[in-house]
C-alpha cells in the first residue's frame, strides 16, 4: 500500500463523517442523569468540608498558642529557631490538609458535563444540609450559618489555589462563598413577614437574589485579577444555580422553621400543668395502683390533704385509702438528718469556694509601697499643724500683692482654710488606704489559714448557719408531715371498733354466754274439771291475771324503761368507756374568728347537747300527748 491509498481512507472517512454529522463532543446530560448517583459521594464531601475545615481550624490556632508561648519564653532564653521551625511546621500541615481537602472535593462533587441539572441540585443539598442542621441542634442560628458556611468557604479557598488561584484571590473567593452560604441559612430565623407562605418565598428569593450577587462579586474578583477564564465560569443568570439557590433557600427554610421556633406560653403552661398532675398522681404515690380504684382513692387522699392544711385543720385522712393496695419497690431506708460534724464539713465544702474568692478579692488592695504612705502621712500631719504658724507670712504676703492688712488677714484666714481641707481630704484617702491594706493583709492571713486547714475565725458564723441549714433541709414539710401522721394513725370510728371487738372477746373468753339447751319434756295430762268449781284465785273475770304469777313482770327487762336498757347493755357500757379514754375530736364549723382562725367545737360537748335537746323533745312530746288526750276526753 502507498502512501495515496493513505490518504484516499482518510479523505473516505472525513467524508462519512460529514454526511453522518459525527462529532467527538460529549452528549449534554439529560435533566436527570446520574441524578441518584450524586448522592452518597456528596454526603462524604460534605463530612470531608466540614471535618478538614475544622482540623485546620484546630491547627491554626494550636500553632498560634505554641509560637505565643515561645516568645514568651524567648524573652529570657531567646530561641527564634523554635518559633521558625513551629511556623514552618504550621504550614506545611496547612497546606496538606489544603491539598487533600482540594483532591477530595473536586473528586466527590457533581461533573456537569456528566450530571443533569437534578443531580447538581441534590449533590450540593446532600453535602451542606446534613451539616446544617447539625449546627442548628447544637447552636440555633448561629451554629447552623457557621456549620454551612465556614466549611463551604474553606473547601472553595483550597479548591480555587488548585486550580491556579494565588492565595489572596482564593482567600477572597472563599470568604464571598462562605459569606453567601451563612447569611442564607441564617435568612429564614429572619421571619420577614407572619404568614409563613410568604415568609417562605421572601426567604427563598432573598436567598436567590444572594446567591446571584455571590456569583457577580465572585466573576468581578476573578475578572479584576486576570483569570478571565475562570470568571466566565460564574454568570449572574445561570439557570443551573438559580434553581439550586431556590431549592436550596427553600430547604434552609424548613430547617429554620423546624428548629428556630420556640414554644408558645400556652404550650409552656400545659407542660407545667402535666408535669404538676404527674408529680400529684404518681411521684407521690407509695408505688403503682393495683387497680383504679387504690389510684382514685390517692389522688382523693391528696385533694383533701391539701384543702385541709389550707383551712389550717388537722390532717386526716379519707377511710378509703386504708384499703387501696400499691405495687411497692423495694423498702427505701429512711433518710436521717446528718450529724453536726458533717453538716459542718459539708458546709465547708459549699462555702470555701466563695470565701477564697472574696479574700482573693480583698487581698488585691494590698499597697506595695506602705511606708512612703505613712511617710507621707506624717507629712501631712506635720503640714496640718503648722498651718496656724504660717498665719503671718501669709498676711504679709498678701499685703505686698496690694490688700489692706484687714483684707490680707482675711484672705490669709481662707487661704489657710482651704489648704487644710485639702491636707485633710489627702489625709483620710491616706488612712483610707492604710485601712484597705490591713484588710488585705488580713485577707491574705486568712487565704493562708485555709490553706493549712483553718477556718477564719470571722466565717464561723456563716459556716454555722449553713450547717443549720443543711440539717434543717432534712426536716419534713408540713404536708409530708401530715400525711406521715395520718398514715400512721386510724380514724376514731376504725379504733373504737377494734377496741370494742377486743374487750367483747376478752369478756367472752373471761365468762362465757351460756347457751340454752332443749329439754324433751313431755307435755302434762290435762285433768277433767269437776262441775261447780270456783274459779282459779290467780285469774279474775275478763281474762287478765293477777297474783304472784303478775309479780315477776315488774322485773322484766323486756317491759324496763327505754333509758334503763340503754344502760344496762353491755355493748354501750363499753362503748361508753372506749369513748372516755380517747382524745375528744374538734369538728370545724366552717365559720373564722375576728383574726381569721377556724371556729371549732368539741364532739363531746356537741353529742351531749343533742342528748339534751333529744331527751327535752322526748318531754316534750309526752306533755302534747296528755294535752291531746284531755282534749279528746273534756273538750279542753
Amino acid at each position: 500500500m502507498s502512501w495515496l491509498d493513505g490518504m484516499i481512507e482518510d479523505s473516505e472517512a472525513r467524508s462519512q463523517d460529514q454526511r453522518l454529522d459525527r462529532t467527538a463532543d460529549k452528549l449534554a446530560p439529560g435533566v436527570f442523569t446520574g441524578a441518584l448517583g450524586t448522592i452518597g459521594p456528596n454526603l462524604l464531601r460534605g463530612a470531608i468540608e466540614g471535618g478538614r475545615s475544622m482540623q485546620s481550624t484546630a491547627l491554626q490556632l494550636g500553632s498560634l498558642a505554641v509560637e505565643s508561648d515561645l516568645n514568651i519564653g524567648s524573652s529570657y532564653f531567646p530561641d527564634d529557631g523554635q518559633v521558625a521551625d513551629q511556623q514552618q511546621f504550621r504550614e506545611t500541615q496547612a497546606r496538606d490538609i489544603g491539598e487533600s481537602t482540594a483532591k477530595s472535593v473536586m473528586s466527590l462533587r457533581p461533573d456537569p458535563t456528566e450530571v443533569g441539572v437534578v443531580g447538581q441540585i441534590l449533590g450540593e443539598a446532600a453535602a451542606v444540609l446534613p451539616r446544617t442542621i447539625a449546627g442548628a441542634v447544637v447552636a440555633g442560628p448561629a451554629g447552623a450559618a457557621l456549620a454551612a458556611g465556614a466549611p463551604a468557604g474553606f473547601a472553595s479557598k483550597q479548591v480555587g489555589m488548585a486550580e491556579g488561584l494565588d492565595e489572596s484571590t482564593a482567600t477572597k473567593k472563599g470568604l464571598i462563598d462562605a459569606a453567601v452560604t451563612g447569611i442564607g441559612v441564617a435568612l429564614p430565623a429572619a421571619k420577614f413577614v407572619k404568614p409563613i407562605l410568604g415568609d417562605a418565598a421572601i426567604a427563598v428569593g432573598a436567598n436567590v437574589g444572594l446567591g446571584m450577587a455571590g456569583r457577580g462579586a465572585t466573576a468581578s474578583l476573578l475578572e479584576s485579577n486576570g483569570y478571565h477564564t475562570q470568571a466566565a465560569q460564574y454568570k449572574v443568570m445561570d439557570g443551573t444555580a438559580l434553581a439550586t439557590d431556590a431549592i436550596m433557600g427553600l430547604a434552609f427554610f424548613g430547617i429554620g422553621r423546624a428548629n428556630f421556633r420556640r414554644p408558645t406560653a400556652a404550650q409552656v403552661d400545659a407542660a407545667l400543668t402535666e408535669r404538676t398532675n404527674q408529680h400529684a398522681d404518681i411521684d407521690t404515690a407509695p408505688g403503682a395502683p393495683v387497680d383504679p380504684k387504690s389510684a382514685m382513692a390517692h389522688q382523693d387522699a391528696i385533694r383533701s390533704v391539701i384543702d385541709q392544711l389550707q383551712r389550717g385543720e388537722p390532717v386526716v385522712l379519707p377511710d378509703n385509702i386504708h384499703s387501696a393496695q400499691f405495687l411497692r419497690t423495694a423498702e427505701e431506708s429512711s433518710v436521717v438528718a446528718p450529724s453536726r460534724d458533717s453538716a459542718l464539713v459539708t458546709a465547708r465544702q459549699d462555702l470555701e469556694p466563695k470565701l477564697r474568692v472574696e479574700l482573693e478579692q480583698e487581698a488585691s488592695g494590698i499597697l506595695p509601697n506602705v511606708k512612703d504612705v505613712k511617710a507621707e502621712l506624717s507629712t501631712v500631719a506635720q503640714s496640718i499643724a503648722a498651718l496656724d504658724d504660717s498665719f503671718k507670712a501669709r498676711a504679709k504676703e498678701f499685703q505686698r500683692q496690694g490688700q489692706g492688712r484687714k483684707q490680707a488677714e482675711q484672705s490669709a484666714r481662707q487661704a489657710i482654710e482651704a489648704d487644710r481641707l485639702d491636707l485633710a481630704d489627702r489625709q483620710a484617702s491616706l488612712n483610707e488606704a492604710l485601712g484597705g491594706n490591713r484588710s488585705a493583709e488580713q485577707a491574705r492571713a486568712d487565704l493562708n489559714a485555709m490553706d493549712r486547714g483553718e477556718v477564719p475565725q470571722r466565717f464561723q458564723d456563716r459556716l454555722s448557719q449553713r450547717a443549720d441549714a443543711i440539717v434543717k433541709g432534712f426536716d419534713k414539710s408540713p404536708l409530708s408531715s401530715g400525711i406521715a401522721e395520718a398514715n400512721t394513725k386510724l380514724t376514731m370510728a376504725q379504733i373504737a371498733r377494734q377496741e370494742i371487738t377486743r374487750i367483747l372477746d376478752d369478756i367472752e373468753r373471761a365468762d362465757p354466754t351460756l347457751q340454752p339447751k332443749p329439754l324433751d319434756i313431755p307435755a302434762p295430762k290435762a285433768a277433767p274439771k269437776p262441775e261447780g268449781a270456783a274459779p282459779k284465785a290467780d285469774s279474775v273475770p275478763g281474762g287478765k291475771p293477777t297474783g304472784a304469777k303478775n309479780a315477776p313482770a315488774e322485773n322484766d327487762p323486756a317491759v324496763a324503761p327505754k333509758g334503763e336498757v340503754a344502760v344496762s347493755d353491755p355493748v354501750v357500757q363499753v362503748a361508753d368507756e372506749i369513748l372516755a379514754r380517747v382524745e375528744d375530736m374538734r369538728i370545724g364549723t366552717g365559720a373564722m374568728d375576728a383574726d381569721g382562725n377556724p371556729i371549732t367545737v368539741s364532739a363531746r360537748e356537741l353529742l351531749a347537747s343533742a342528748d339534751a335537746d333529744i331527751a327535752q323533745a322526748t318531754q316534750d312530746a309526752k306533755g302534747f300527748a296528755a294535752a291531746a288526750a284531755c282534749f279528746l276526753q273534756r273538750g279542753l
